[in-house]
Order: C-alpha cells, then structure tokens, then sequence
C-alpha cells in the first residue's frame, strides 16, 4: 500500500498523505484525542503516512469517529474538500501548514463491499478542484482494496472494478468539455469548472491525448 499512496503524492502535488482504518478504542486513556470520543469503543487507527513524514505516532495515531474533517468524513461517509482557513481544520498547525506550503486538504471515506472502513487525507500544495474529487475518489477505492482485512464489517472481496488515475481525469475533462462546447477558458470555460489555469489543462489534454471529436 505504501508504494501506491507514494504514487499519489505526485498526482495531487501533496507534500502529506495519510490512512487511517477503523479499529477498536484500545488507547483511550493515553489518546490526545480521547476528549473528541463519546462512545469510546471504535476508533480510526493511523495505519499509514507518507511524504514529509512516515511517522504513525504523535497526537493523530487515534482519530475519533465524527471528529474534525477526518473523523466527519468516516461517520458521513462522504469526501470533505477545504480550499482556505485549513489553519482551523485541527490537523495540523499554521507554521507546518506554511512550512509545507499546504493549499488544500482531503478527507475520503474508504469504502469496502459497500462498507465504510477507514479514511485517507490528503494535504496538497494546491488547492484541490473537481476533478481531483474524482481522482480522490478512484484513488480511495485502490487504497481501501490494498488495506489488510479484520473489522466486523469487513468479510468480502471489493465490488468495484478500479480504473487508473488517468482514466478517471480523462473522462472528467471530456465531460466538461462536451457540456461547454469544447470552450476551455473565459467565465463558462472548461478549467474555470475544474479549478485548473486554461495552459494547465492544455497540458493535462496533450498528456491524456483528449482532443475535440471531429464534426
């Protein structure tokens, strides 16, 4: 698994990724967290960092359910993207935020055989747009499906076929193109849509080899 979340730190420009996977509450009395924890019974466990730190201890090895954005996005099952105040989201504090130039930050469910069983965040250095929810999406899938099983709810193979990256990106870009006529810049343009500079999704189309289909 850390080999693949090594990859994604390229694809969303992060300087940090982390996976948290649900587990019992077996470090109540020591956790920073345990504060942010009613039930105290379940908890996320960080199981995985990469990037600027590989370390699975400090404050956040433990993660509340419904805490803060990482703990919302497991008990909503839902991806939480932040664009600005990331200072306030409690995950980090201002100096490393800045230190690391952290633009914007991702918190996704990961979901097995229909079951929510962790969650990855992702700290960028660039603000995350739509079509990186995407990405994160089919990124999450093959994160969740590389994550070693033994919750309760955890007994069967994942139900969905994973596609690469660039499939997703690809179908993204084609999509928004097609609803606004091939239009990629100016106020209704396509990279305005998907959070990307006009030369910047030039770009992205001439790597996916996208090109308008011929009338």
């Amino acid at each position: 698994m850390l080999r693949t979340l090594e990859g994604f730190l390229a694809v969303f420009d992060a300087a940090l990724i982390r996976v948290w996977q649900l587990g019992p509450a077996d470090s109540c009395p020591s956790c920073a967290m345990r504060e942010e924890c009613p039930a105290r019974t379940r908890c996320l466990h960080l199981e995985a960092s990469v990037g600027v730190s590989s370390r699975l201890d400090g404050p956040f090895r433990r993660f509340p359910i419904g805490a803060r954005r990482v703990g919302r996005a497991f008990a909503e099952r839902r991806t939480l993207i932040v664009h600005r105040d990331l200072e306030l989201l409690g995950l980090a504090d201002s100096l490393w935020l800045e230190r690391h130039r952290i633009g914007g930050f991702a918190a996704i469910p990961l979901v097995r055989a229909g079951h929510c069983i962790g969650v990855m965040a992702v700290f960028s250095r660039r603000p995350l747009g739509r079509i990186d929810a995407r990405a994160l999406h089919d990124a999450s899938q093959q994160v969740a499906a590389a994550l070693p099983r033994g919750t309760a709810n955890d007994s069967h193979p994942p139900a969905v076929p994973l596609r690469s990256l660039a499939e997703i990106e690809r179908e993204a870009i084609e999509q928004t193109l097609a609803a606004t006529g091939w239009r990629v810049s100016g106020p209704r343009g396509a990279a305005g849509i998907l959070g990307l500079k006009p030369t910047t999704l030039h770009s992205r189309m001439r790597k996916l080899g996208v090109r308008r289909p011929a009338r």
